[in-house]
C-alpha cells in the first residue's frame, strides 16, 4: 500500500500524478556525468501548476559502473523529451570561492 501523499506549500492541493515512469539522470562530478538513472513519477499542483518528481523506483536502472546498462539507459533517454519525461537531478556544487 502506497501512503505518499504530497502538499503544495503554496496552494494546499494535493500534488496529481501526471506522468509515470519518467526517467531521472543523477549527475556527479560537478553535473558532468550520470551517476545512476532512475524510474519516478511526475506530479504537479492542481491549482499552480508546481511540479515535483517523486515516487522513486527502490533501485536505479542504471548505474555509472555498470556500462552495459548505462549505455542502453542512456540511449533510452535519447528518446525522451527534458521536462517531461526526463529529468537530471543535479549535484549540489557550492557558488561560493573556497
Amino acid at each position: 500500500m502506497n501512503m505518499f501523499k504530497a502538499i503544495c506549500g503554496d496552494c494546499g492541493q494535493e500534488f496529481k500524478n501526471m506522468r509515470s515512469g519518467v526517467l531521472v539522470k543523477e549527475l556527479f562530478m560537478q553535473n558532468t556525468a550520470v551517476y545512476r538513472i532512475w524510474s519516478a513519477d511526475r506530479l504537479a499542483c492542481p491549482e499552480c501548476g508546481k511540479v515535483i518528481i517523486a515516487r522513486f523506483a527502490d533501485n536505479p536502472i542504471a548505474e555509472h559502473w555498470n556500462e552495459p546498462m548505462m549505455d542502453a539507459a542512456l540511449r533510452e533517454c535519447e528518446t525522451r523529451k527534458l521536462g517531461f519525461d526526463l529529468f537530471e537531478w543535479k549535484e549540489f556544487v557550492s557558488k561560493e570561492k573556497k
